[in-house]
């Protein structure tokens, strides 16, 4: 492919007069450096419009959080700027931090594709929030946002219905944003990747593609998803036992192809998982799946089907702790118990950072006496993202100036770039950006200028906040080092009025010593510490007496009679055990009332 020399006055039939001196600012606040939470920003002037508003799953170390999202100071900081938000796509790390988003800042409305649009309206009521202004677009639809952004939706084949990639006109050039894609030659609802406008842009003129990488690495194709049919179809078929399956409940494809082979192999289904539910629920009324009234099982009815003619299709396939099929494989679910000769599919790859959820919730499978059919190799899951040769046919329909790798971890950027580059792109016109980059587009130019914040924020247990390293630290050392807490009650004196009260959790002991004989030698050193602290007003009284100050009082100070204490418990701690479990020393002066004054970490 070869690249003329573009600039605003050679892109052929924009929608959007070009102007030299115009200036578009393309700025992610996440999905660049990691596969989640894409939310990006379109800047011009006094217009900004976001694509997609996504979340990402926590990593291992990220303990007690149930999901990532961008950080949205920028946003919040020129929020009178926003016109709108367009989303290309349903699945959760492009739509699942809507809500939040909308909490944060006002959205005028929301653009979006039939299934993505009806996923959304249903978090937004889940939520009791009453935001109404949405707008369906469909396949080369053009829509205006504000007065320099006009965009074409563009269908595409991805792992969900309604994908669609954006044709983006701006003041300063063309960008084609692809969204997830893949080019699947044989799809399940029949609908084609619409290459035709995008060759046609390619041919008038694309200043910027933005293009999905997640499968960077992968040579060749991904296959159609009509490529697990054979297998499902043979296991759901002959299976003699209950069978098990497992996907990403927006699969709704996937889905579709399981639901048609159980009812024609004369089985009934089971759904368990609230988003599974509410999204074969959602698909069934929008008309992607078509299946019989009584043909889904209720869950308390589970076990009135004899096993061999029952087909349970549940969430947990990256092993998430309280997942359906995770609490199954405990035997801790409430109606389902996996039996040894049942079958377990998992139609899904590991998201990085999940392999060893996932393996464990494997082993665990395998421990019930289950088989376990699961990887590649198995052909039950392929990918909804274009691998290495398919993302070649995006570059040269597109043909751009510059070329942005999105949607991936580091090397996956980098392994697409050197794709750009060996599909002709000039390597300086390479943009390997992260998150908070602001690049901009004027007069035939890119170039990045500066950062703006970009950050997590985590969702634990249903309350938002930004995400606290110091917390996630505390949850750590609890969870590898366990947790030992002291509590100690002193009158203004410094002189203890009872016993230390000494608890621990998590703590492994050296197999010569008993737990009850550490935590009274954590007993006497607390007493020793408070006893000898150069902050017991005993001492300070002392003190002032050498230093003939008559007549001064010396007053407790708790603080400092904490951190006196701490340090002796850490280093005996250290000492006997070489481990730095987490202290929570609380100390209370009595002070004759009813209430006592506490200090603690």
């Amino acid at each position: 492919m070869q690249n003329k020399k573009q600039d605003n006055k050679e892109i052929k039939n924009s929608l959007i007069t070009l102007d030299p001196k115009a200036k578009v600012r393309v700025i992610s606040l996440g999905g660049l450096y990691e596969i989640g939470k894409n939310t990006w920003i379109y800047e011009c002037g006094d217009d900004m419009m976001l694509i997609d508003a996504g979340l990402a799953f926590p990593t291992v170390d990220m303990i007690g959080v149930d999901i990532v999202l961008p950080k949205l100071n920028y946003l919040v900081e020129n929020k009178e700027k926003i016109k709108a938000l367009v989303i290309t796509h349903g699945h959760e790390d492009h739509i699942g931090g809507v809500v939040p988003l909308l909490k944060e800042v006002d959205i005028p409305i929301i653009y979006a594709p039939n299934l993505a649009l009806a996923l959304v309206k249903h978090k937004i009521t889940e939520n009791k929030m009453s935001y109404s202004n949405f707008k369906l677009v469909q396949g080369r639809e053009t829509i205006q946002v504000g007065k320099s952004f006009s965009i074409t939706y563009i269908r595409n084949n991805h792992s969900i219905a309604d994908s669609f990639s954006l044709i983006i006109d701006t003041p300063a050039g063309r960008i084609v944003h692809t969204g997830d894609f893949k080019f699947d030659h044989s799809p399940i609802d029949n609908l084609f990747f619409d290459i035709a406008p995008l060759a046609q842009a390619g041919e008038d003129g694309v200043s910027l593609l933005i293009s999905d990488s997640t499968n960077a690495e992968k040579s060749s194709y991904t296959p159609s998803e009509r490529a697990v049919i054979p297998k499902l179809k043979e296991i759901i078929t002959t299976a003699k036992r209950r069978v098990y399956l497992t996907t990403f409940a927006s699969q709704v494809l996937r889905i579709k192809i399981i639901l048609e082979l159980a009812l024609k192999a004369g089985k009934r289904v089971a759904l368990f998982g609230r988003s599974m539910i509410n999204l074969a629920a959602i698909s069934k009324e929008l008309g992607y799946i078509k299946i019989p009234d009584d043909f889904i099982v209720r869950q308390e009815d589970v076990n009135n089907v004899p096993p061999e003619n029952l087909i349970v299709l549940s969430t947990g396939s990256q092993g998430e702790e309280f997942a359906a099929l995770s609490r199954i494989a405990r035997n801790e679910h409430k109606y389902l118990q996996v039996q040894p000769g049942d079958t377990v599919i998992v139609s899904a790859s590991p998201i990085p950072g999940n392999e060893k959820s996932v393996n464990n919730l494997i082993n665990m499978l395998y421990k019930r006496g289950a088989d376990v059919i699961y990887g590649a190799s198995m052909n039950v899951h392929v990918s909804g993202h274009a691998s290495a040769e398919e993302q070649k046919i995006m570059l040269n329909l597109t043909r751009p100036f510059f070329f942005m790798p999105c949607h991936g971890e580091y090397r996956m950027l980098l392994k697409h770039g050197q794709t750009g580059v060996a599909c002709g792109v000039d390597p300086d016109k390479i943009l390997i950006m992260d998150n908070g980059d602001v690049l901009e587009m004027q007069n035939g130019h890119s170039r990045v200028v500066e950062r703006v914040e970009a950050g997590i924020i985590m969702v634990d247990n249903a309350n938002v906040g930004e995400l606290d390293t110091a917390i996630m630290l505390e949850r750590r050392m609890v969870a590898s080092e366990g947790l030992l807490t002291v509590v100690v009650t002193v009158n203004a004196y410094g002189e203890l009025m009872c016993e230390p009260k000494v608890y621990s959790r998590g703590l492994v002991l050296s197999a010569t010593e008993t737990k009850i004989g550490f935590l009274d030698k954590i007993n006497e050193i607390t007493k020793e510490a408070i006893e000898n602290s150069l902050h017991n007003p005993k001492h300070l009284e002392s003190k002032n007496k050498a230093k003939n100050k008559t007549g001064a009082t010396a007053k407790l100070d708790l603080e400092k009679l904490q951190l006196d204490v701490k340090s002796e418990i850490h280093r005996f701690v250290d000492d006997r055990m070489h481990r730095h479990p987490l202290l929570e020393l609380i100390i209370m002066e009595y002070t004759g009332k009813a209430a006592a004054q506490v200090i603690g970490v």
